[in-house]
């Protein structure tokens, strides 16, 4: 019986330059998640998705979020194709990927939000990738730089602008926020937003729009930030 492979292709239109071409996604039933780290970093058995999600045109390197694709204004292609596509050398980006091909993509995509100027919100979704694929590789110092990028974009995002566009909720940005700093070592930062998520929980207005975990998990982390704190 022949082996159905994991990965396969799908084609797109590129919104910037309208070409037609391939990219490459990992099948649904080949998708065997093995566990999350409290940033929601997944790990899995077999193929990882999360190298796929950065999609590139390889003709006029317009890069996106494979959730995002078409979410670019007129303004916006003017700017890729004045800041991106001007220099840019045609490569593919379809087939398998390893961790350093997915690297690339990735940069490529967070060029592309930089030049046209994204909302932070964006910005900070895909330093976060960025971030876990150092993780996976096991390159702290990367990682760390990453996350600090997160960081920044997720709290100017949090306070400037409405991040729900980008699927995420307040309360799970909170946590995202409180675990950035904790992972970054600020802990009285870090405690600071545990603490509002909790406070916020506490809100019977507020309670059924706050998923436990997140609690459950917060309340967790701040027992773990006071003990480390005791011993050291």
């Amino acid at each position: 019986m022949e082996t159905v492979s994991p990965i396969y292709s799908s084609h797109a239109k590129c919104p910037v330059c309208e070409s037609e071409f391939e990219y490459t996604k990992v099948r649904s039933k080949a998708i065997k998640l093995k566990q999350q780290d409290s940033d929601f970093c997944p790990w899995y058995e077999g193929e990882n998705p999360v190298l796929y999600e950065a999609v590139i045109c390889p003709e006029c390197g317009y890069g996106s979020h494979i959730t995002n694709i078409d979410k670019i204004s007129r303004n916006e292609k003017a700017k890729v194709r004045e800041k991106i596509s001007s220099r840019w050398h045609k490569r593919s980006f379809s087939g398998k990927r390893d961790i350093d091909k997915a690297l690339e993509a990735f940069k490529i995509v967070l060029l592309n939000l930089k030049e046209r100027e994204a909302p932070s919100s964006e910005i900070a979704k895909i330093s976060m990738r960025i971030a876990w694929l150092y993780r996976y590789k096991e390159d702290r110092e990367s990682e760390k730089a990453f996350l600090n990028y997160a960081l920044k974009y997720y709290v100017d995002s949090f306070k400037n602008e409405d991040f729900s566009r980008n699927g995420i909720d307040t309360y799970t940005l909170i946590f995202i926020i409180g675990e950035l700093y904790r992972r970054l070592e600020h802990y009285e930062d870090s405690m600071q937003w545990f603490s509002r998520l909790i406070q916020s929980y506490s809100d019977p207005a507020k309670k059924d729009k706050i998923p436990p975990r997140l609690i459950d998990t917060a309340r967790d982390l701040i027992q773990e930030i006071k003990q480390d704190r005791a011993m050291a």
